[in-house]
């Protein structure tokens, strides 16, 4: 896990609340693929680093998220209802007339269920060509990394860390190609 710079806003008028992820400090060589086997309602709990090049898979369902523009600090369970609530809001498949809604709605059920930790288990899949993100992991007593901070990933069975090398269409996406690093 690396330096990251996360933005928080609360208005005091309305109770909006909003907090944003940029990565800080040098770019990592390579890319991180975090695959967490989530098993207990305890995993909902762990906290997630999902930055703004990041990629989100849940196979169980089908459903993949390509990188969005907006990187974020919140709970496995925060990432999947955050997710839940933007497909419902930006749906083409909103309106009742629409052949595929039932089919959407059934999806969007399957999302929320296994946010609240009633479809158990599934694995998420955080793929980060930058390497900004990061899943926190759990104790045996259900604690989150923040509460228990000698806990080590290694120790955490239900995550796995995998480095890869990016391609080189993502190094130009993310302006690397043309990156000159000599002095």
């Amino acid at each position: 896990f690396k330096e990251v710079i996360i933005m928080s806003l609360t208005c005091e008028n309305c109770g909006y609340k909003s907090n944003e992820v940029k990565g800080g400090g040098e770019i990592a060589s390579h890319g991180t693929r975090i695959t967490l086997r989530a098993e207990t309602t305890c995993d909902m709990s762990r906290g997630v680093v999902k930055s703004d090049t990041a990629c989100v898979a849940i196979p169980e369902i089908d459903f993949e998220l390509k990188e969005s523009g907006l990187g974020l600090y919140t709970t496995v369970e925060g990432l999947l209802m955050k997710m839940h609530d933007g497909l419902k809001q930006a749906s083409p498949f909103a309106s009742k007339d629409s052949t595929n809604h039932d089919k959407f709605d059934k999806f969007l059920s399957e999302l929320k269920n296994m946010a609240e930790g009633n479809r158990l288990p599934f694995t998420l899949i955080i793929t980060d060509p930058i390497s900004n993100s990061f899943v926190g992991p759990i104790t045996e007593s259900g604690q989150s990394f923040v509460q228990q901070a000698d806990q080590s990933i290694s120790d955490d069975k239900r995550i796995s860390i995998e480095e890869f090398q990016r391609s080189r269409e993502e190094d130009d996406r993310f302006g690397l190609s043309d990156m000159n690093t000599s002095s």
